[in-house]
């Protein structure tokens, strides 16, 4: 009998904008910024916005290279 790899749950590769903002040490609304400005990808499912930690580490790869510029908008 062939055993399979374990595949890793959805858990795993994608976060909620809390936890997200829990793992970079940043706040909610700087997630929420970010991702209305276009600088961080996310998706809704339901009622919940998710982002996958690739696209969240490569936000933080591409913010701490340079300032961040982060556009208010009222």
């Amino acid at each position: 009998m062939a055993t399979m790899a374990p595949t890793p749950s959805a858990d795993k590769w994608f976060v909620g904008r809390e936890t997200a903002a829990e793992l970079i040490d940043v706040s909610t609304r700087t997630i929420d910024d970010a991702i209305r400005s276009g600088q961080l990808e996310a998706f809704r499912l339901g009622r919940r916005v998710l982002i996958s930690r690739t696209d969240l580490m490569e936000f933080v790869q591409r913010v701490s290279a340079g300032p961040l510029r982060m556009t208010r908008s009222n």
